[in-house]
């Protein structure tokens, strides 16, 4: 059972009024669970009809699911082929609420990679979204997660917030910025988080948000939008931040779409300022854990970018590179470029920031001693183009081999770079040879 500090309760019964008991006893229930389906691999329909758990539509998102289950996932193969992604349905109100999601985006909190890949689904080719993560660890987590996605619209960057300012000062015509919190409204689902819980936390917390969204409001455009969002009840984190930012920044509120207004409670109002606009999500009116997200514009004329710049790789790399990509897939690449010593499909407005990435885009494979490797993203984000196919049911017992790391047999693959697909949804590559399939399925995304 889940003892709220005294002091936070407290302070909950005068922001919720009669509304309390209804907070104290969601407390009672388990925490809910949500996935946000990948329809840039499968339709929402058919997912909902391949998906084995039972789940409930989302009212306010038309990519979202409520997970009617405690069953694990981890090990699902249509996981692991990336039609899914696990998040809170409370998570999803922040970005649901945006009216619309189009040009340059950057997440600039954005591991694991929920609002990210929410967002990248969402807009499709029309945004290009730079998820950053300042904690390198994380960030290969978030890229873990976008890769497995097979995300073609973006890049990951592990940098502080403040080289956005430096470097592309008003390059972004979205920020999203879910920012580090007290975590209050994950007291369900992370005991923890209550015990880190004191008196002192909520006003050391605002003083990091403050800082941060100082940091990066330099790379916003005039006439862009912030999201701010945190996972917190504590007003010095949500309505106070709001405030800080329309008389110090002289930023507008916006409302959210419609959708969320069912689903949400209004914002706190203070100092003479109508916050309305502002949402709070708790888990006694719409299931899921605790959200708080404000949609702000900053002033000016609102332009979208498309210029893009050239690719720096030489004519006869790429030349090679799409030699491979023209003989194993059907799907145009529009952009390559080179990282390292890696080849990236990348979308056209990537190329307009001067950054130093983790992963400007899908990253395609190397060339080796004349010879081109492709790397397991090229599969995740391209494979259901690939000619050449191993085709598996779920229920075949060279799923699990595969996803183990082991060699399966070749039964409909020919000779060379193949994809190895579950009911026709691409889990990574492989190379036929002499009717057996080397697997490449990554090391560290093995089921155990």
């Amino acid at each position: 059972m889940i003892i709220l500090p005294i002091a936070y309760a407290e302070r909950m019964k005068r922001l919720l009024g009669s509304d309390y008991p209804r907070y104290e006893a969601s407390f009672e229930e388990g925490p809910a669970r949500g996935l946000l389906v990948n329809t840039s691999k499968v339709e929402t329909d058919a997912f909902d009809a391949l998906f084995p758990l039972p789940t409930r539509k989302i009212p306010y998102l038309e990519i979202g699911r409520r997970l009617l289950s405690e069953e694990k996932v981890g090990g699902d193969p249509l996981h692991a082929a990336g039609l899914y992604y696990m998040q809170d349905s409370g998570a999803m109100s922040s970005v649901a609420a945006l009216p619309e999601i189009k040009g340059r985006v950057l997440d600039v909190a954005a591991a694991p990679g929920g609002k990210t890949i929410a967002a990248a689904l969402t807009a499709g080719q029309d945004a290009f979204i730079v998820a950053n993560e300042v904690n390198f660890s994380r960030a290969k987590i978030l890229l873990q997660n976008v890769e497995r996605m097979g995300l073609t619209n973006v890049a990951v960057t592990s940098l502080p917030p403040r080289d956005f300012a430096r470097y592309t000062p008003e390059s972004f015509d979205m920020i999203i910025a879910d920012l580090p919190c007290s975590g209050e409204g994950m007291f369900r689902k992370e005991p923890q988080a209550v015990a880190a819980w004191n008196e002192n936390i909520n006003a050391m917390n605002a003083e990091r948000q403050k800082e941060i969204l100082s940091d990066v409001l330099p790379a916003l455009k005039k006439g862009g939008r912030l999201l701010y969002s945190t996972c917190t009840y504590a007003p010095e984190e949500n309505e106070e931040i709001v405030a800080y930012l329309i008389e110090k920044y002289d930023m507008r509120l916006l409302p959210p779409r419609e959708s969320l207004l069912a689903a949400t409670a209004p914002g706190i109002s203070l100092r003479g300022l109508d916050l309305t606009n502002a949402r709070r999500f708790y888990p006694f009116i719409e299931a899921g854990e605790g959200q708080f997200f404000a949609l702000l514009e900053k002033r000016g004329e609102r332009i979208y970018t498309t210029k893009s710049i050239p690719p720096k790789v030489s004519i006869n790399e790429e030349r090679r590179v799409r030699d491979f990509l023209s003989r194993n897939l059907s799907a145009e690449i529009p952009v390559i470029n080179k990282q390292g010593e890696d080849y990236y499909a990348v979308h056209p407005l990537a190329r307009t920031l001067p950054l130093r990435y983790l992963s400007e885009g899908v990253r395609l494979g190397e060339l080796s001693g004349g010879k081109f490797l492709p790397h397991h993203n090229l599969f995740t984000a391209y494979g259901d183009t690939f000619y050449n196919t191993e085709e598996l049911a779920l229920d075949d017992p060279r799923v699990t081999e595969y996803l183990t790391g082991l060699e399966i047999d070749a039964r409909s693959a020919k000779e060379g770079y193949v994809a190895v697909r579950v009911n026709g949804h691409t889990l990574g590559g492989g190379k036929a040879v002499d009717g057996r399939i080397k697997n490449h399925y990554p090391k560290g995304l093995r089921i155990r």
